[in-house]
């Protein structure tokens, strides 16, 4: 066949090297990590020491089957076993124990049994929430901070969120557990705990967001700070209008259950 000199070029689909994809979440690299517990260090070692590969992966893929797994399975014990501690070991909030009030007496029969049910079944329901929810917020609030130009969708967020909280539900056990300890102890663990849920992973579901949205860090710890913010600010607001409006109340009632405060 004679070649037409004329022809515009053309290039063969043979020639063309394949795009390169990018790296997948070690939890869902069944090819790379056979062995379920070398997935799941190899996740936790991305998360918590190669941010910026963790993030490229989270935004790799839309799928959410994984990071639901991922979140079920890691975040069951860590969500279980305080709860059953609470219940064979009640402990007394520490905002009880400063007011002086009763401990409430412990769940005994049919009510423990059914306490003891809810902890065990009902806990996956509440991970799965609780990780969607927070997922949807923490996309808010970066979209909020100007942290989403980049086109990474809902999805990208979602996936950070959920890998990044079953991996610091075990980081957080230990103050968890420390909540059960007896007396003073147990009251210091509480405060701690109360702050370090505040504060920690808060901020660091900020620093993936940033890596998974290729933006600044700042903007980040922002969009994951914003939801909780507002909530305290709503919060804030309902009690000065309830001070506003039976603040004598309220007092009188902390006067008699806390002689000599005020």
């Amino acid at each position: 066949m004679d070649h037409d000199h004329y022809a515009s070029p053309q290039a063969f689909l043979e020639d063309v090297p394949p795009a390169s994809a990018g790296p997948l979440v070690p939890f869902e690299d069944r090819g790379t990590y056979p062995d379920l517990g070398t997935r799941i260090l190899e996740t936790f070692r991305w998360v918590l020491r190669d941010r910026e590969r963790a993030g490229e992966a989270f935004r790799g893929t839309d799928g959410l089957g994984s990071p639901l797994w991922f979140m079920c399975l890691l975040g069951y014990l860590p969500a279980v076993i305080p709860g059953l501690l609470a219940v064979f070991l009640p402990r007394t909030p520490f905002w009880m124990t400063w007011l002086q009030l009763p401990s409430a007496a412990p769940t005994q029969g049919f009510l423990r049994v059914m306490t003891l049910v809810s902890v065990l079944v009902f806990a996956p329901v509440g991970l799965l929430i609780g990780g969607l929810v927070g997922g949807l917020l923490n996309h808010v609030g970066l979209w909020m901070a100007r942290g989403t130009t980049h086109g990474h969708g809902l999805s990208s967020s979602l996936r950070s969120t959920l890998y990044t909280a079953g991996v610091f539900a075990w980081i957080l056990l230990p103050f968890n557990l420390g909540k059960s300890l007896p007396g003073l102890p147990g009251q210091v663990f509480q405060v701690l705990a109360a702050l370090l849920l505040l504060v920690l992973p808060t901020t660091y579901q900020g620093i993936m967001l940033a890596r998974t949205h290729q933006v600044e860090t700042w903007r980040g710890v922002a969009g994951a700070w914003i939801p909780s913010l507002l909530f305290l600010v709503c919060l804030g607001g309902c009690l000065g209008l309830a001070f506003w409006f039976a603040g004598d109340t309220i007092l009188q009632a902390i006067r008699q259950a806390r002689p000599g405060l005020f």
